[in-house]
């Protein structure tokens, strides 16, 4: 998905049909993540989901709930099963700081979940070192969860600043 200079969200046909059926979301921030609800239409509140194109891919206006500093362009998102939510995370945390990153698959109540871990270095003496986990999506099966994993894999290792040997980055 995309994120424009002028604030609009830009979601594909396919997401906006599955995930927003009704045209309708809620926006909020949950620190440096954009989540966005699904609402049951219009009349329940919220903000529209505009039609682009004869394809059905859709925008929202976001630029008054956004932090100053979030900078355009292309964003990843998920859906948080846990919170019904699409998370679109704005911070780029991830590539100026993470120092190393890893997929992880795990059996939860027969679906198969693979989870990102990303480890960063901080200024601070006490804890160098911080990890971050983040639950990505669930798979029917494991081979499924495995393929997803690889791609999340790589994708991450390219944009992982790996530390000088025997120094900080």
């Amino acid at each position: 998905m995309e994120l424009t200079t002028s604030g609009y969200l830009y979601l594909s046909a396919d997401l906006a049909r599955t995930r927003f059926p009704h045209d309708a979301v809620l926006a909020t921030l949950d620190g440096q993540d954009l989540l966005l609800w699904p609402t049951s239409g219009s009349s329940a509140g919220g903000l529209l989901l505009k039609q682009r194109n004869a394809i059905g891919d859709r925008s929202v206006l976001i630029s008054e709930i956004l932090p100053p500093d979030t900078t355009s362009g292309n964003k990843d998102a998920f859906w948080d099963e846990r919170r019904f939510t699409l998370c679109v995370p704005l911070s780029t945390q991830l590539d100026s700081h993470a120092i190393g990153a890893n997929t992880t698959i795990e059996n939860e109540n027969g679906r198969w979940v693979v989870y990102l871990e990303v480890g960063f270095w901080e200024k601070t003496p006490d804890t160098p070192l911080k990890t971050t986990r983040q639950r990505i999506k669930d798979y029917p099966t494991r081979r499924d969860a495995e393929v997803a994993a690889s791609w999340i894999q790589r994708s991450a290792d390219r944009n992982v600043k790996r530390p000088l040997e025997g120094g900080l980055l």
